[in-house]
């Protein structure tokens, strides 16, 4: 019985740490104390992981967090944990990043850790992270001077929060748990490595009148494209700007006897900076700049990479297949994006063809053609629908469709002289 005893007084004294203000024997004895009242072991453990670790010294609960904290000490579950590898001055780094929750709250998270010692559903202690705000909200952020340490899942109480009730768009500033009533507009499963083992999975876009979004679900919910849903109790999360909801097991989602209108948010170039990117947006601005490797451009057969000199930086020298594009700065006043147009759109808008343009360059030179660019789109107002992503170096909209839009100077200037005279 006594070697017993001390197991599980190690068992409490790992789950709780090594820096709790209480010695082995003291614990050793409240441990007793339990036994003798007639409390089972597992119970006794159970509730003495809880007391001594979920008063830890220096914790705070993540609804306490503010931004620009620093030495910040937290216990919580790790609800989602995604990898990504990005570029940091030149070099390749992976980063975590995911969503942490307590009994308080549930905020996002991003270490920049060399490796992050935990899975979706570990409760862990988290010591010396820092704070962030991030679209308006508070991110937490973990460097190589964070500790990070799994804890038994007892020593959080129950994690229930009410799901709440939000539109495709709301989805940015909520992290969850959410309930959303949308439309499949796309499903396809696929089987992926995880844990030494296969697992299906179930992803595409879902929709409402206010966005769409992408989405992945980790349990067969048969889903099928255009039933409408109500899902209670996912996730969200953020790819370069691109909003994904994340159905788990614990997901509730019920089919509903509805039809539901879906449509492409048409957002002002401010707001889509301020989101940094989203699916299927539709956007209005005035044409800055035509930037370089617009017009003319020749792609390796093999990868489909820009060639310069007709070199390609994978394949080497090799012919090339011909090509058009173009890369604008919109700008409505307020904000500016870019946009990159493939050769149907740029042919469409600067009235062109691709053997026009191949022949413009080869008789009178790529400045040529870029001159005739310029001249029918500089200034000109335009309408673009498409994904937008966003980065280090601002909100890109990859164009799906796009238009010059036609304006009346006379009737635009009669409209703002109107507006002038009913503010007198």
């Amino acid at each position: 019985m006594e070697d017993e005893i001390s197991s599980y007084v190690d068992e409490i004294l790992s789950a709780v740490g090594d820096d709790l203000d209480l010695s082995r024997e003291e614990i050793e004895k409240e441990f007793r104390k339990f036994l003798e009242y007639g409390v089972p072991p597992d119970l006794a453990k159970r509730s003495l992981v809880k007391k001594f670790g979920g008063d830890r010294s220096g914790r705070k609960l993540l609804k306490d967090v503010r931004p620009n904290e620093r030495n910040l000490n937290l216990i919580c579950k790790v609800i989602t944990k995604n990898v990504k590898q990005i570029s940091v001055r030149g070099e390749s780094r992976i980063i975590h990043y995911g969503l942490l929750a307590d009994e308080s709250a549930i905020l996002p998270f991003t270490s920049w850790r060399s490796s992050f010692p935990a899975e979706k559903g570990d409760v862990v202690e988290i010591r010396n992270a820092y704070s962030r705000e991030w679209h308006g909200n508070v991110q937490i952020n973990m460097g190589e001077r964070t500790s990070i340490k799994k804890l038994e899942e007892d020593v959080l109480p129950d994690l229930h929060q009410e799901p709440r009730k939000c539109k495709i768009m709301d989805i940015y500033k909520t992290f969850g748990p959410l309930e959303l009533k949308v439309k499949i507009m796309d499903i396809a499963e696929k089987d992926i490595e995880i844990g030494g083992g296969k697992r299906r999975i179930y992803s595409g876009i879902l929709a409402d009148d206010t966005g769409k979004a992408q989405f992945t679900a980790w349990h067969d919910f048969d889903l099928k494209k255009d039933d409408v849903i109500n899902i209670r109790g996912c996730y969200a999360r953020f790819w370069k700007g691109i909003p994904q909801v994340i159905l788990d097991e614990r997901t509730e989602v019920k089919k509903l006897s509805e039809k539901m209108e879906t449509t492409s948010p048409v957002l002002p170039l401010h707001k889509l900076v301020e989101l940094r990117g989203g699916l299927d947006i539709t956007a209005e601005g005035t044409v800055i700049e035509i930037k370089e490797g617009s017009g003319y451009i020749e792609r390796c057969p093999e990868c489909r990479r820009l060639m310069r000199n007709g070199e390609c930086r994978i394949h080497g020298k090799i012919k090339g297949i011909a090509d058009l594009r173009l890369r604008l700065v919109l700008d409505d006043g307020f904000a500016g994006i870019g946009v990159i147009l493939n050769r149907e759109l740029t042919e469409k808008l600067i009235g062109k063809s691709l053997e026009e343009c191949k022949r413009i360059v080869e008789t009178e030179g790529r400045e040529k053609l870029l001159e005739d660019i310029s001249s029918s789109l500089l200034t000109r107002r335009i309408r673009v629908r498409g994904n937008a992503f966003g980065d280090e170096f601002g909100t890109t909209l990859i164009a799906r469709s796009a238009e010059i839009l036609n304006e009346n100077l006379r009737e635009e200037a009669e409209k703002l002289l109107q507006m002038l005279e009913g503010e007198r």
